[in-house]
C-alpha cells in the first residue's frame, strides 16, 4: 500500500512538472513572438557605403558610338557614396527605406587628350595640342543626396542565443539581422558641393597635373530613380539621372548613370 502511495505522488509530481514545463512554452512562444513583432516594426539605422562605376548616355546611346571626346572609360570612372540609411517597416515584408548622404562622380575620358575648358558659352571639350605625354584626363564632381526605395524584404528574423530557464528564470534572447532576399525601387535628390576637372601628363621626362576646379556649367540639382537587388550582405543597384548633367544648352546632352554593390 505504501508502495502504490509513494508510486501515485510520484505520478503527481511528475504530471505537475511536465504541464509547468508545457505552460512555460507557452510563455516562452508567447514572448519570442512579442519580442519579434517589436523588432520588425520601427525603424534602424545603418551606415552603407555604394562602390561602382559610372557613365552616361546621350539620346540613349554611348558617346563612345560617335567617338566624343567626352566618352568615359567604364572601369576607370568610379562611382563612391557613403550613406546613412534608416529602414522603417510598414507591414509584413514591407519596409521603407531613406536616409542622405554623399557622393562622387568620377568621369575619367577615353581620350587622355581631352581637355575640358568653361567659356561664357558653356563648357567645350576639345582635344590638347600641347606637345605633352598625356597619362589621364578626368572630370568629377560631389553631392549631398538624400533617397526614398520602398523595398520588399523577405530575411528579416531573430536568431536565439540562450534558451528558456526552467522553471521561472529570464529569458535571454538576441535579436539579430537574418540576411535574405530583398528588391527595392524608389528615387534619389542631391545638390552639388563642387566640381573639378583634372589632366595627368609627363613633360620633359617630369609628370604634371593640371587641376581646375569650376561648376563646368555642371547642374546643382540631380535627381532619379535607385534600383537595388540584394541577398546575404551585399546588395547590387543601379541609378539612372533623370536630369542631365550639364544645364541647358551649356554642354552636351548626358545622363549620368552609375551600377556597382552596396555594403551593409
Amino acid at each position: 500500500m505504501k508502495l502504490i502511495s509513494r508510486l501515485l505522488v510520484l505520478f503527481s509530481l511528475v504530471l505537475i512538472t511536465q504541464v509547468t514545463y508545457a505552460q512555460n512554452k507557452d510563455d516562452e512562444r508567447n514572448y519570442i513572438k512579442e519580442r519579434k513583432m517589436k523588432y520588425r516594426k520601427g525603424t534602424r539605422n545603418h551606415f552603407k557605403i555604394d562602390l561602382g562605376i559610372n557613365n552616361y548616355l546621350e539620346n540613349n546611346d554611348f558617346p563612345d558610338a560617335n567617338n566624343a571626346l567626352y566618352s568615359v572609360k567604364p572601369f576607370g570612372s568610379w562611382y563612391v557614396a557613403l550613406n546613412s540609411i534608416n529602414k522603417s517597416n510598414i507591414a509584413g515584408p514591407l519596409f521603407v527605406e531613406w536616409g542622405g548622404g554623399f557622393s562622387w562622380y568620377n568621369f575619367k575620358f577615353e581620350n587622355t587628350d581631352t581637355r575640358i575648358t568653361k567659356t561664357n558659352n558653356g563648357v567645350v571639350f576639345d582635344k590638347d595640342i600641347r606637345d605633352i605625354n598625356p597619362i589621364k584626363s578626368k572630370l568629377s564632381a560631389s553631392f549631398i543626396n538624400v533617397s526614398f526605395v520602398p523595398l520588399l524584404d523577405f530575411g528579416y528574423s531573430e536568431r536565439i542565443h540562450n534558451h528558456w530557464r526552467f522553471p521561472d528564470g529570464d529569458i535571454d534572447i538576441d535579436f539579430r539581422r537574418k540576411y535574405g532576399f530583398r528588391i527595392g525601387f524608389g528615387g534619389y535628390a542631391g545638390y552639388r558641393l563642387g566640381s573639378r576637372s583634372k589632366q595627368v601628363y609627363s613633360l620633359n621626362g617630369d609628370r604634371k597635373k593640371d587641376r581646375e576646379s569650376s561648376n563646368f556649367f555642371i547642374n546643382n540639382i540631380r535627381y532619379g530613380m535607385r534600383f537595388q537587388l540584394g541577398a546575404g550582405r551585399i546588395d547590387l543597384f543601379a541609378n539612372y539621372d533623370l536630369n542631365e548633367l550639364f544645364s541647358d544648352n551649356k554642354g552636351p546632352k548626358l545622363n549620368a548613370f552609375s551600377v556597382g554593390f552596396t555594403l551593409l
